[in-house]
């Protein structure tokens, strides 16, 4: 029985020991202007990066507390240089708990800072001049502990670069398809006839429900929007995401509440490096979201993931901006049409079938009000769009004067290599932004005095060349029926069987080593205590 006990010992030891050495910290709001908690901002409590502007104030809210010290302060540093926060504490015994990491409650007095309605300011971050700094927030105890509360973070005050965004290939926007991968006891989920996911939660729980996709890049698709419908209310718990290396299990917690940021709201957008700072420049597996409480129920009606510097393929849009005219045609150089209506008539059907067009060439001007042209191109029938070097021409200043951003183009497509009727060429404008749009303006499509502005040709070109059948070859004649024929070589029936050959087995590693020693160390511990016994 003193043995039992004395092995009961040394294991309960143990853990008080590493239980006591914990302690408990929470940054629950990092806000720049914004001082209370129901402000509109975004929390920025997880992230790796801040970018702020000279004069831009901070404010902080959370707690700090540890079993047998009180907490003396919560202070920033500035490239290691210590500054000031606040005097802004309260009392936090929410985060009492007598089996938890704070087990006494006399400790969580005062170990709170800020309010909900007054949050704490980082004193001086307002006097800070443009540039890059690293920056921790700290918790002093007042037997001389130092807690880290928010790991060193870098801080951009002004901008990082004046150069602007690097625009990349990828798409402005990725829709993920709903595929739930796990949820909580007491909580049904549907797949609606629409596609979407119903969430419905039928006792009191701690409801949730995760979807699962293939990774994403989260240093290209930098937010997510997801668009949803409640049903009561949704219960108070974290958004977590998931990647399979970093983040395997949605912990540790980050994200940020859901009350209020997606109560009575019909969807919500979340930035990445300001809301989930842990998962920047991550490949992204998936997302968790809260249930709603005992009774309710929440529809996901999609999650659509955005790239702000990718290329978004759009038609013509005069409310984005957009703003073209079609001037004149050309075949092998030659002007064939010239204003609307020759256009227009021109355009629907120019016929090649004889095979002596070799070139068609679009001339007019097209501008985006909010972005300047980078380049024209082509795209015939369903190929990818060729963009044309030297496609831009003279613009005079009667058509700079409607928008500085017009420009003239004259783009020649070469045809000869096309067959058949129908071949569809139509012109694109690729945008600074990453917009690519197809210049497809139809005023009035469907209504009355309808006129096509759209900037195409269709080309019917020389059909394609069958080739005639050639002459059937000479029959070989048949051998004569007693002729001899080879008889096939016989199989040997002891042929030796094709034995696979078997794969070394692997080392396992010292993942075993590392668990057997642990273990052996724990015995040792306990036969030396009852060694000590006898």
């Amino acid at each position: 029985m003193k043995k039992i006990f004395a092995i009961v010992t040394v294991i309960v030891l143990s853990v008080v020991m590493c239980v006591g050495s914990f302690a408990s910290h929470s940054l629950d709001r990092l806000f720049v202007n914004a001082t209370t908690l129901d402000s509109p901002a975004t929390s920025m409590a997880g992230s790796f990066e801040v970018e702020i502007e000279p004069g831009d104030k901070m404010y902080i809210l959370g707690w700090a507390a540890i079993n047998g010290a009180h907490l003396v302060k919560i202070y920033w540093t500035l490239d290691g240089e210590e500054k000031e926060c606040a005097d802004l504490y309260r009392d936090r015994e929410d985060v009492f708990s007598p089996a938890g990491i704070v087990s006494d409650a006399e400790y969580t007095v005062r170990s709170g800072f800020g309010f909900n309605e007054e949050m704490m300011e980082m004193l001086g971050v307002d006097t800070l001049k443009e540039g890059e700094y690293e920056v921790e927030i700290l918790a002093l105890f007042d037997d001389e502990t130092i807690e880290t509360v928010k790991d060193p973070f870098t801080l951009v005050v002004g901008k990082k670069d004046i150069s602007g965004p690097v625009q990349n290939n990828e798409p402005k926007t990725l829709v993920v398809e709903l595929i739930p991968d796990g949820t909580t006891d007491g909580v049904e989920i549907e797949e609606l006839d629409d596609g979407t996911i119903l969430c419905e939660t039928d006792e009191d729980s701690d409801p949730w429900i995760s979807f699962a996709f293939d990774e994403i890049d989260t240093s290209i698709y930098t937010s997510f929007t997801v668009v949803y419908e409640i049903n009561g209310t949704l219960h108070g718990n974290n958004i977590y995401a998931r990647d399979v290396e970093r983040n395997p299990a949605y912990t540790p917690t980050a994200g940020t509440w859901t009350m209020p940021a997606m109560q009575g709201k019909t969807e919500r957008t979340f930035s990445i490096p300001n809301e989930f700072g842990m998962m920047k420049d991550t490949l992204l597996t998936g997302i968790r979201f809260p249930g709603a409480t005992s009774g309710g129920s929440i529809i996901f009606k999609s999650i659509t993931f955005h790239n702000p510097n990718g290329v978004g393929l759009r038609d013509f849009s005069a409310d984005e901006g957009d703003a073209l005219s079609y001037d004149q045609i050309f075949v092998n150089d030659k002007e064939i049409a010239n204003g609307n209506d020759a256009v227009i008539a021109a355009k629907k059907g120019i016929d090649g079938r004889d095979g002596t067009v070799e070139s068609i060439t679009f001339f007019g001007w097209y501008g985006n009000a909010n972005s300047e042209t980078e380049s024209f191109g082509y795209k015939i029938n369903n190929d990818e769009i060729v963009y044309v070097e030297d496609a831009f021409a003279d613009t005079e200043n009667e058509v700079k004067a409607l928008n500085e951003n017009n420009r003239r183009f004259k783009i020649t497509a070469y045809v000869s290599e096309l067959k058949g009727d129908g071949n569809v060429i139509w012109i694109y404008a690729k945008l600074a932004n990453g917009d690519v749009v197809k210049l497809n303006r139809f005023d009035n499509r469907g209504g009355e005095n309808e006129k096509d502005r759209e900037i195409y040709v269709i080309y019917n070109a020389p059909e394609a060349v069958t080739p005639a059948p050639t002459e059937a070859p000479t029959a070989t004649p048949e051998p004569p029926t007693d002729a001899p024929t080879d008889a096939p070589a016989e199989t040997p029936t002891n042929a030796p069987e094709v034995v696979a050959t078997e794969e070394p087995k692997k080392d396992n590693g010292c993942g075993g080593f590392a668990f057997g020693g642990a273990a052996l160390i724990a015995l040792a511990a306990a036969a030396l205590v009852i060694r000590k016994k006898h």
